[in-house]
């Protein structure tokens, strides 16, 4: 199903140490991305992005590293999905950003 929606180019999106099954089924091939600490050697063919990054988008994927970055992971979806504005606006009203 993964691959299915891939080339279909509908967005998918991993954390922590869910990219590194992207890794394995080849999704990664050339692209960034970043997952827990200690799975990069599963990220398959992929450029390896480390701390400080908490999210890496490339394409039609995103991958972020971990719990502590689900609120990136989140607001960086409401981005793509929904544009700029709205990400902003969210992220005031949760009190993420000033």
């Amino acid at each position: 199903l993964l691959r299915k929606h891939n080339e279909a180019g509908k967005r998918i999106a991993a954390i922590c140490a869910a990219p590194s099954i992207l890794g394995r089924i080849g999704l990664l091939e050339g692209k960034k991305a970043t997952c827990f600490p200690g799975f990069e050697e599963y990220l398959l063919g992929a450029e390896v992005i480390k701390a400080p990054a908490r999210v890496v988008t490339d394409g039609n994927i995103t991958t972020s590293r971990g719990m502590g970055t689900s609120l990136d992971l989140g607001l960086e979806l409401v981005r793509l999905l929904l544009g700029e504005d709205k990400c902003e606006e969210l992220a005031r009203s949760i009190q993420y950003k000033d």
